[in-house]
Parts: C-alpha cells; structure tokens; sequence
C-alpha cells in the first residue's frame, strides 16, 4: 500500500483487499466509504463527499479525473459475481453527482469525458424472463465510454453497450445499443421487439463459471 503524505484525505473510510495507492495531490472529502478489491488514485485525482464504494472492484481514476458527491459504485459478492470488474476513469474525465454504477461487469470511461448532471445509472446487468413459468436468465455486459464523451442526466445505460469517442449524448436517454458515430443523441421512441427467451440464449454465450446463484449469459 501506498498514500502519498502529499494527499489530502477527510473522515472517510478506505477499506481494500489487495493494494491502495494513492499518489501525491489526490484530494479526498468527507464521509465516502470504500470497501474495494484495490484502489488507485493518480495524482491530482478527487473525490468529493458522501461516495460509496463497495463491492469486488478494482477501482482507478487516472490523473485529474474525479468524481463529485452522492453517487454509488456497487457489486455483488460471488456467487451472484464472478471474475474481476473493474472501474476506470480516464485522465482529465469527471462524474458529477447522484448517480449510480453497478459494476457486475466492467465499467470503463476514456479521457476528456463526462457523467454530468444527475440520476443517470450504468447497469451492466439485467433479466430475461421466459413466458411462463420460472425460468429466467440474467444477461450481462461490460460497458465502454470512450473519449471526449459527454452524457446529460437521467441517462440509462443497458448492459454491453459502447460509446465511442466524441458523443454527446442528450438528458433523459436510454441507450440500448452501440454509438458509433461521432455527433449528438437524443432518446429514442418506444418501440416493440419480437423476442423470447430460446431466442435470446441462442444469440448469446452462456457464463461457465461453477456455483453462480442462477444460469447468466454474457454480450
């Protein structure tokens, strides 16, 4: 482990398994908590009030990203989890306030981006349900932000999606496929999807990982 005696740190409590480093310039505020697998914090890097880490994940912020306050980065201990999950800020990338990240999956975000406003949530898990029945899968996907990315508020991110570099993506959006082209987006209309639950295994590659608490599949 490592803290800089150049960091700045407030009542918070900082709780990893493996390694914490937190290199010099690195400004942390009041009443965060962190219970990670690891913790990297890059030189001026900050956090701001009231945050909450907790989970397996491997969580970094590269030099001067930061997250503001009130927000939830949250994973599940195995055997709902399995394998690693990483949280990554880019350089100069910001997450603003009020947000929640579930990390079943990896979230990464590049440089130069942001999670601005509030109330946006980044799910990297979700559900299929059969027709009748009880059977059900849960379908998971790491999610890709790239650089110079800006996401408004009240934006929802389905499970495996990516974001490539130069996208402004507009409030309220729900964003359930890859963006690809550089430009704007805005929420798309309701609309009906013929699927079912045979259909969905089919397209997508079953997780072989021992004593998971239900079958998942990955994007």
């Amino acid at each position: 482990n490592k803290v800089s005696y150049k960091a700045q740190i407030g009542f918070s409590v900082v709780i990893s398994n493996q390694k914490t480093i937190i290199n010099e310039n690195v400004k942390i505020g009041h009443f965060n908590y962190f219970n990670v697998e690891s913790l990297f914090l890059d030189k001026y890097t900050s956090i701001g009030n009231f945050n909450i880490f907790k989970g397996p994940i491997c969580v970094s912020l590269l030099e001067k990203s930061g997250v503001s306050k009130n927000n939830k980065f949250r994973r599940a201990n195995s055997p709902i989890s399995y394998g690693k999950s990483r949280l990554e800020l880019g350089e100069n990338s910001f997450i603003v306030s009020n947000h929640f990240l579930d990390l079943t999956r990896t979230i990464t975000i590049g440089d130069n981006s942001i999670l601005a406003g509030i109330r946006s949530q980044l799910w990297t898990h979700g559900y299929y349900h059969a027709d009748t029945g009880s059977d059900r899968i849960r379908i998971d996907g790491e999610i890709q932000i790239g650089d110079n990315v800006y996401i408004g508020s009240s934006c929802i991110f389905n499970p495996g999606v990516k974001v490539s570099n130069a996208i402004h993506i507009g409030a309220g959006s729900t964003i359930s496929k890859n963006l690809e082209k550089q430009g704007m987006y805005v929420g798309q209309g309701l609309r009906y999807i013929e699927n079912d639950l045979e259909r969905i295994k089919n397209k997508l590659q079953k997780v072989d990982v021992k004593n998971l608490v239900e079958p998942v599949y990955e994007k």
